[in-house]
């Protein structure tokens, strides 16, 4: 059974370059939970575009086996799938852009691309990546510029934080970075990386 939610105030559409997204109600990506049967479920209340769980650049660039399944688009997602990509290097999320449009690595060529910095976990931080990379602001720039001359005319946005903590704000940076840089649209977590996922957003 098929259900939708009719939403109380029309929201306008979310443009993301080419890319138009209506509903603009975007699944987010989450580790373990956004495989193909949850983005199925997703699809049928409504949503309008779909994203994968966080894919590892470097595994994708080496074909590793469990993540080419985590990234396989299902048949009625060819219009709204999404994947988003962590990495540390700008050569290698490059290299992975190119998997995914030029490609099809991924079954179908992704709608759009967003590029994670603001995954929080400690596993991630502590090698400089997700939301402790936009503080090395060159290094963004190169990862975003790499991705986005991949990308063509897939739209690539990115995730953050506002920081690391309070005394490390890098949000500002890294939207200013990120467009400079072509990216089509931002999205912001409301909280910094020492505050994982508590207090007020």
């Amino acid at each position: 059974m098929t259900a939708t939610l009719e939403p109380t105030t029309a929201l306008p559409p979310l443009r993301l370059g080419a890319l138009t997204v209506d509903p603009a109600v975007v699944l987010a990506p989450m580790a373990g939970i956004t495989n193909p049967a949850f983005r199925t479920l997703c699809r049928e209340f409504g949503a309008g575009l779909y994203v994968c769980e966080m894919i590892t650049t470097r595994a994708l660039v080496e074909r590793n086996d469990k993540t080419l399944r985590m990234i396989r688009a299902t048949a009625d997602e060819k219009d709204a799938f999404s994947v988003q990509l962590y990495g540390v290097d700008p050569a290698t999320v490059g290299r992975a852009v190119e998997m995914l449009v030029d490609e099809g690595v991924a079954g179908t060529r992704p709608a759009h691309i967003d590029l994670n910095f603001g995954c929080p976990v400690p596993k991630v931080t502590r090698k400089g990546g997700g939301s402790a990379l936009p503080w090395h602001r060159v290094l963004l720039r190169d990862i975003v510029r790499a991705a986005v001359r991949a990308a063509g005319d897939v739209p690539v946005t990115i995730k953050t934080r506002i920081g690391i903590d309070a005394d490390h704000v890098t949000y500002l940076d890294a939207g200013r970075i990120a467009q400079d840089e072509g990216a089509a649209a931002v999205t912001l977590h409301g909280r910094t990386a020492d505050q994982l996922y508590s207090g007020t957003a």
